[in-house]
């Protein structure tokens, strides 16, 4: 007979479901969809024979280059592109309505910018002529797509067919649809736009929201702004400005986190991969370090190693005996290697004793990046790995790195994070873990929510979703069984449920998850991934309610907008809250639906026959948006949300018609003009949907209504786009649309309805 009882096979029967849920997860986004698999040397990855996605609504694909590109980059590179003179590209443009010489920020075509020049053009140029738009190398293109937060990913991993495009002199046809263009651009004047990427210089703030970051307990964010894929290249560590980290300390964060690749850090050693820029790498994240504790802030590294490299790089002898298994071209630096260990554990010591004020490290063991033989589950490929458990192989990686990382500085922080590992193998995995570590929990995954009568359970980035979960807790008491300190991995500020605006105000919702973690013993966290990191009041909230669960939002609400305003700003997280619970969550719908991109989508008159990509490009795959969520099931709940914004925004604009403090009237309108953006696209989406199924079964009325109720969309979205630099943006995607993509939105939207209706 069975030594179980009920309750315990119950634990095993969900456990086992936990793991199961986790596979599906990642069989959503398979390794092979979002892993670096360098192509050779000698080429640009992913050159398909599908042609781009047509542009039929202007006049050319020269005009649509123009028109994407202008202000953005100097006419002169754009002149250069197409093989002809400035002159001639200006006059294309000024027929389309635009300003003949528009002042253009170089930062575009930086680290910061040159992902949104990178997106608007994959459809329209070859990467020869990329390469010429961007001022890059093939070899920095590469690098790029592999190492920016898999940008190739969010790409699809596909390049579109694209012709060379050459300049032609435009036909009369093109000229008469220029001049209709230039009506649109001309009824659609802005009176003012805050210029991009200034985020901070006219961001009201109170006293009253101020939290202070004198705690003990770990309170670490990403920077809003930050370079990603190579952030410690530049020297004025723009990434973390003064501005930003007094802001962030005055929100109660006293850490922020860095991305890092360790053989970009550390000198080439025998046969193992190192930078010639090391040094200047390490001196510039001094500089970070020395900035940051001005403000009582710590550097945090992230760290996801030892990162596989291209299988020719293993071709020497010596080399090869460090190597484990293979995935496409990528190969493993094998950990049941001593040597790899060693390696390991000195370069991290080196780091650290080379930047001593260094605050510590995260550690993935086991993400989307290829790294131990283990950490994709293929260590039965490799002939040292197949011996050994997979739990031992696991927790031997980050033991190695903490030992490196505590002999290079006694008193830094290492967190081990358990994203990815096998439920049924967690308990083995916490229990060889070193004790000076501190075990990191998603706190949401595996919560059982229902959404619009359709179960389902969270995978990660929720807030719509309040944890903990049953995953982060069963981990928690694990390891405080076992002797470690235990954090939280949250989002309090946005979530790829929607990145294009900062601030997700479902203040109820944030509230109650602080309140949950508090009760549940959890002490440090982290706020944010690469997304999240805007200083906001949300940080007040959730740190307010994490350290005292018995503080009211009403209180809160009063403490931050005051006796007059406070109540209705209350009233309008609730509202917020309400409709923002309801929002159709899946990590499908997270990844491949138009919530990123929002109203700039466009509206394809057929069917693209493209796939939506990682938070990239949504196209019309509503199939891949909508998950598991039947359509009409989808866009009700995607209504709800957006209704739930719009009662919260009557609330906030009937209180600031009362109010007489001036900074408290300024906060409480920046609150609205985001709550009445996150109202807009939230429509959008379900115009989108609604559009997109009228036209796959030839319902020409659904079709035109929709096109109308987008028009009327987008002509109140514009305004409050141009009042405020954060819309659009997200730090790993740059800015996912401009001004010039919501006007292009409107010329897809009239020639639509000219055209085909």
């Amino acid at each position: 007979m069975s030594s179980y009882n009920s309750s315990d096979m119950h634990k095993v029967i969900m456990k086992r479901l936990y793991v199961l849920l986790f596979m599906l997860i990642l069989s959503t986004f398979s390794y092979s969809d979002v892993l670096p698999v360098y192509p050779p040397t000698d080429k640009l990855p992913g050159q398909s024979e599908q042609v781009g996605v047509r542009v039929d609504h202007f006049p050319s694909i020269l005009h649509a280059f123009i028109w994407r590109n202008w202000g953005l980059v100097p006419v002169a590179r754009l002149a250069e592109v197409v093989g002809t003179t400035e002159k001639n590209v200006r006059k294309i443009a000024v027929s389309m309505g635009l300003e003949a010489r528009p002042d253009v920020n170089p930062i575009w075509m930086s680290s910061k910018g040159y992902i949104t020049l990178l997106r608007r053009n994959w459809h329209l140029l070859p990467y020869e002529q990329i390469l010429m738009l961007l001022n890059m190398t093939q070899e920095q293109l590469l690098w790029n797509l592999y190492e920016d937060d898999f940008l190739f990913a969010k790409l699809g991993r596909k390049k579109p067919k694209c012709e060379r495009l050459v300049y032609q002199e435009p036909t009369k046809e093109m000229v008469l649809r220029a001049k209709e263009i230039a009506k649109l651009v001309r009824r659609n004047k802005p009176n003012k736009v805050v210029p991009r990427f200034d985020f901070f210089s006219s961001m009201p703030v109170f006293q009253s929201m101020s939290q202070g970051n004198k705690q003990d307990a770990l309170r670490m964010v990403f920077s809003y702004n930050a370079v990603y894929g190579d952030p410690l290249m530049d020297a004025e560590q723009s990434s973390y400005s003064e501005e930003l980290l007094s802001r962030l300390s005055a929100m109660g964060v006293n850490a922020v986190w860095v991305h890092s690749v360790l053989r970009m850090l550390v000198a080439p050693e025998g046969p193992f991969p190192g930078d010639d820029d090391y040094k200047e790498r390490l001196n510039n994240l001094n500089k970070l370090v020395e900035r940051a504790e001005k403000y009582g802030i710590k550097v945090m590294m992230y760290v996801n190693e030892p990162r596989a490299l291209p299988q020719n790089w293993f071709d020497t002898e010596e080399r090869q005996n460090l190597s484990g298994i293979s995935e496409g071209e990528l190969r493993t630096f094998c950990t049941s290697d001593p040597h790899v260990r060693e390696w390991l554990a000195v370069s991290f010591e080196k780091v650290f004793k080379a930047v001593p004020g260094l605050g510590g490290v995260f550690i993935i063991s086991m993400s989307e990046n290829l790294t131990s033989c283990a950490s994709h589950f293929h260590q039965d490929q490799c002939p040292r790995c197949s011996k050994r458990p997979y739990d031992e192989i696991v927790a031997e990686v980050n033991n190695t790195i903490a030992d490196g990382v505590l002999k290079g500085n006694p008193d830094a922080k290492v967190l081990v994070w358990d994203w990815g590992w096998r439920d049924d193998y967690a308990e083995r995995i916490i229990n060889h873990l070193d004790k000076r570590c501190i075990l990191l929990s998603v706190s949401e995954w595996s919560l059982p929510i229902e959404r619009g009568g359709v179960p389902s359970r969270v995978g990660e980035y929720s807030i719509s979703s309040v944890g903990p979960g049953p995953r982060a807790l069963e981990h928690w008491q694990l390891a405080q069984a076992a002797g470690l300190q235990t954090a939280a991995k949250v989002m309090v500020n946005s979530t790829w449920e929607i990145s294009c605006i900062p601030v997700i105000p479902a203040m109820d919702l944030i509230a109650t998850h602080a309140r949950n973690l508090g009760m549940a013993g959890v002490k440090d966290v982290m706020m944010t991934w690469s997304l999240g990191g805007y200083p906001s009041v949300n940080y007040t909230v959730f740190q307010k309610m994490l350290s005292d669960p018995t503080t009211s939002l009403d209180e809160i609400a009063e403490d931050c907008y005051g006796e007059k305003s406070g109540a209705a700003v209350r009233q309008a997280w609730k509202e917020f809250s309400d409709g923002f619970k309801e929002y159709p969550y899946h990590i499908n719908t997270l990844y491949t639906g138009p919530q990123h991109v929002g109203l700039a989508n466009l509206f394809y008159p057929e069917a693209t026959g493209w796939k939506a990509t990682m938070v990239g490009f949504p196209y019309d795959d509503l199939k891949s948006w909508r998950s598991i969520y039947p359509a009409d099931v989808y866009i009700s709940q995607i209504h709800k949300v957006a209704e739930g914004f719009e009662r919260g925004s009557v609330l906030l604009e009937k209180a600031i018609a009362n109010e007489t403090d001036p900074v408290i009237k300024q906060v409480m309108m920046t609150d609205l003009r985001r709550a009445q953006g996150f109202k807009c696209v939230f429509r959008s989406i379900a115009n989108q949907a609604t559009y997109i199924l009228c036209r796959n079964s030839k319902d020409t009325e659904g079709m035109r209504t929709a096109i109308e109720e987008e028009t009327t969309n987008v002509l109140e979205f514009i305004p409050l786009c141009d009042e405020d630099p954060t819309f659009g943006y997200e730090s790993s995607n740059h800015y996912f649309f401009v001004r010039q993509d919501l006007l292009e939105k409107l010329i897809n939207l009239e020639f639509l309805r000219k055209k085909n209706l």
